[in-house]
């Protein structure tokens, strides 16, 4: 079960990380604390990432962290305001679809 919250937490700060370093680049680049603060995100992502890949078989892993392609889009459009396509929407309830069914397989 630690190995599951941790993938949640790697993936939270994944995407909080995308958001800094998105922010960061529009407001500086590597000067910008937003730049910094996302690469320590990335950093405690990584740390999250090393214990997991410890507790879980890579291919129950890697298909779990697949759920940053669906929090990015959406961290990017309430925060940044971006906007995402019908299609993207569809490639994001895909891919939310199949992370989800991963755990059920796993049971």
């Amino acid at each position: 079960m630690k190995a599951y919250v941790a993938i949640g937490a790697g993936a939270v700060l994944i995407t909080i990380s995308e958001l800094f370093l998105k922010t960061g680049a529009s407001r500086g680049g590597l000067f910008s604390g937003w730049t910094w603060c996302g690469i320590v995100t990335y950093v405690l992502s990584l740390l999250c990432w090393l214990y997991v890949l410890r507790r879980l078989p890579l291919s129950i892993a890697y298909a779990l962290i697949s759920i940053v392609q669906v929090l990015v889009p959406l961290g990017a459009w309430i925060f940044l305001g971006e906007t995402i396509s019908i299609h993207r929407w569809l490639g994001i309830a895909c891919v939310l679809g199949g992370t989800l069914l991963v755990p059920q397989r796993e049971s």
